[in-house]
């Protein structure tokens, strides 16, 4: 009997717990969604605004958004959001890691084994393309989704369930 009011506490708790409220951006063409958290970063664009906003959900409503800087914003007013590419991200990270680490390593060695010149043609032209390509691959860092047409925005609140 104990064990049983136990698991009927643990259950009332891990309800309460995980009632929380989202910020849902979903493709009506598909089933692909993005959910966004109160207290997550996010990057958002509204009419009236000079570029993309970098900023914090600090409250959702049935129909607004309230960012700690922002501030309050309806969701009917919101034009796109910006969504970091991971993928990019890492590979950014690596190309750039790897080009220098690559020019390193090699001069590095040519000057332990006394071979001129220290900093070869071949080593400059190879880490240097990489980290060219690194930062070419900046202005695919982020994927504008554009709010209106197949991507809607709603908040659920959790609670209520």
């Amino acid at each position: 009997m104990s064990r049983l009011i136990f698991i009927g506490i643990l259950c009332l708790i891990a309800t309460s717990i995980f009632a929380q409220k989202l910020l849902l951006v979903e493709n009506a063409n598909s089933f692909k969604n993005f959910k966004y958290y109160v207290g997550e970063d996010i990057l958002i664009k509204y009419p009236g605004s000079e570029g993309r906003i970098a900023d914090r959900i600090f409250d959702l409503t049935d129909s607004t958004a309230i960012f700690e800087i922002t501030g309050e914003v309806r969701l009917e007013d919101l034009s796109c959001i910006y969504r970091e590419n991971w993928l990019i991200r890492i590979l950014r990270g690596l190309t750039l890691l790897g080009g220098t680490a690559y020019f390193g390593v090699d001069s590095f060695n040519r000057l332990i084994n006394d071979e001129n010149p220290v900093i070869d043609t071949g080593t400059l032209l190879i880490s240097g393309g990489m980290v060219a390509f690194s930062f070419a691959l900046i202005p695919f860092n982020y994927r504008k989704i554009n709010i209106g047409g197949k991507w809607q925005v709603r908040t659920i609140d959790l609670n209520s369930f």
